[in-house]
């Protein structure tokens, strides 16, 4: 089984609203790792091990709302990143 098809599988299971909650979740474990760092509280496997965590949330959120549309939005955002860059 394909990443693709583990993630449609996974939110066919839960459901999409499950899946959403899930991705709130795993997002507020990683921003309170990064907190905990500034105070040497997390180290950085943990923040790696919340990072991936939200990668594999963004990745199913992507398939909810339509990947195309996120890989769109996303270059369009690099893009003005690069053009920020570029300013400077």
């Amino acid at each position: 089984m394909d990443k693709q098809d583990l993630f449609e599988t996974v939110i066919k299971k839960f459901g999409f609203d499950a899946q959403k909650a899930m991705a709130v979740e795993e997002c507020a474990e990683l921003i309170n790792a990064l907190c905990k760092e500034k105070r040497g509280r997390a180290t950085d496997e943990d923040i790696i091990t919340e990072i991936a965590d939200v990668q594999i949330m963004c990745e199913q959120l992507a398939i909810i709302y339509g990947k195309e549309k996120v890989r769109q939005e996303r270059l369009r955002k690099l893009l003005r990143l690069h053009e920020r860059i570029q300013s400077l």
